[in-house]
């Protein structure tokens, strides 16, 4: 089993990552290797969304549960997809007019023990890419960032 923990600062308020990172439907604008992103439901409290993944020979689509906590965290619960575990949590911690601590934590593992040996070290590098991707697409848009 995989583990990761990434976290950066930004002078955005929560509420705008939080939005950001909600936006499922627009991950394949600026995540990098994802080819597909769908909702299949959306509350106030909960999405259930698929996302399709491709990073050379690495192609998969899994879909997760999100349970939402208004511009703090966002809880991600496996559905299905090749994951014998997937679980995620982003979350959010205000820093004042500083803005925000942007925090990543996953736990992953492929079903398969052959896909495991060889695309875990993939999907742990693309996962380890979120929070840099989000803090990208928020200062891009913002207009003061630059790729």
């Amino acid at each position: 089993m995989r583990s990761l923990k990434k976290s950066a600062l930004i002078a955005e308020a929560p509420a705008r990552m939080y939005r950001l990172i909600n936006d499922i439907e627009r991950y394949p604008e600026f995540v990098p290797y994802c080819t597909m992103a769908r909702v299949e439901s959306r509350s106030d409290s909960e999405v259930v969304a698929t996302l399709g993944i491709k990073r050379g020979p690495l192609k998969t689509e899994f879909t997760t549960r999100n349970l939402l906590e208004a511009d703090r965290r966002i809880l991600m619960q496996f559905v299905s997809g090749p994951f014998r575990v997937l679980e995620g949590l982003w979350t959010l911690t205000a820093l004042g007019d500083l803005g925000c601590r942007v925090e990543l934590e996953m736990r992953f593992e492929f079903a398969n023990r052959l896909t495991s040996a060889l695309f875990e070290p993939l999907f742990e590098d693309t996962a380890s890419s979120l929070v840099d991707a989000f803090v990208r697409r928020a200062r891009d848009e913002r207009g003061y960032g630059g790729s």
